[in-house]
């Protein structure tokens, strides 16, 4: 943990130094007086074009003309991108900002600059026998936090009540934002990816995104010559190794059917964090959405700290 900790506490000093190029444009359909919607572009560490959706909560501002707004960062599932405004929308009704961001190269629009065009799947073994420097998942971890540093500097924004959301891999990133980001006091995660990955590995767990690494090891590391390697970059990912860092107030939602993200995993992640936490388990649910969790959510966003 000790190499964790200070290869972490040096990539959050490279990006103190980065000042980001953005640009912010209202869409066309942004025609209310209670909301309005852009569309955020800024150019990452490496020059890599990244897309976020961004929604201004104009309600909050003329009710508390003197108080600043928290902002909500909602990070989406794997393969996939930010999806639709009125999913987000419904976030700026509990007081927030919204801003949600697309992952390098899945389906929205975020591009990696040393990839020609988006995929899907395969982005957990991209650079995984290389530096970690070179994996996709890394890249987008940075792209999150100079996403934070972008909009923490916009007028009007508590830029010390930042919350977190997602599931899948959206629910591994919020609390990765959340370990690294020390102005996040509320993280939301649901069966959350990229977890516990020697024992996904070694139990060769071929349902859905873990099965990259199944496919990998058929391919490239037929007789486990590059395992070793490779679990070590990947041990700088994990969620596991994030949540023993957390300081935030976590809600986290656990699903016993999952195939995907396995609740013993899910399990793992939960048990590592330390600060004040709740869990809700879904005895009867897979990998999939949960009515009464969204409504777990909307008392915790509500809740006052």
């Amino acid at each position: 943990m000790e190499n964790f900790q200070k290869f972490w506490t040096e990539k959050l000093k490279l990006v103190e130094t980065i000042q980001p190029q953005y640009t912010l444009k209202k869409t066309p359909f942004s025609k209310f007086e209670n909301i309005e919607f852009y569309n955020l572009s800024f150019f990452s560490y490496d020059n890599s074009n990244i897309y976020a959706k961004y929604i201004k909560n104009m309600q909050y501002r003329k009710l508390y003309p003197n108080k600043d707004i928290p902002v909500l960062f909602y990070f989406h599932g794997y393969p996939a991108s930010s999806r639709n405004w009125l999913e987000k929308s419904s976030f700026a009704s509990l007081g927030y900002d919204v801003v949600a961001i697309d992952f390098r190269n899945q389906g929205g629009k975020s591009k990696d600059s040393g990839s020609s065009a988006p995929s899907v799947f395969g982005h957990l073994t991209v650079g995984l026998d290389e530096n970690i420097e070179n994996m996709i998942f890394y890249k987008n971890i940075l792209d999150t936090l100079i996403l934070s540093k972008i909009v923490s500097s916009f007028e009007d924004i508590d830029e010390k009540k930042l919350v977190s959301f997602g599931a899948s891999q959206g629910g591994a990133y919020s609390i990765i934002f959340s370990a690294l980001n020390k102005n996040v006091t509320k993280c939301i995660s649901l069966y959350p990816f990229l977890a516990n990955f020697k024992n996904i590995y070694e139990k060769d767990n071929r349902k859905n995104a873990y099965g990259e690494l199944t496919l990998h090891g058929r391919w490239f590391n037929t007789t486990g010559e590059n395992t070793e390697k490779f679990l070590n970059n990947l041990f700088f990912l994990d969620t596991i190794n994030f949540a023993k860092n957390l300081k935030c107030s976590v809600l986290f939602g656990i699903t016993n059917l999952d195939e995907d993200c396995p609740k013993e995993t899910q399990e793992k992640i939960y048990n590592e964090i330390n600060s004040n936490k709740k869990s809700c388990i879904y005895k009867k649910y897979y990998h999939e959405n949960i009515p009464n969790f969204n409504d777990e959510i909307v008392n915790f966003l509500l809740e006052v700290e």
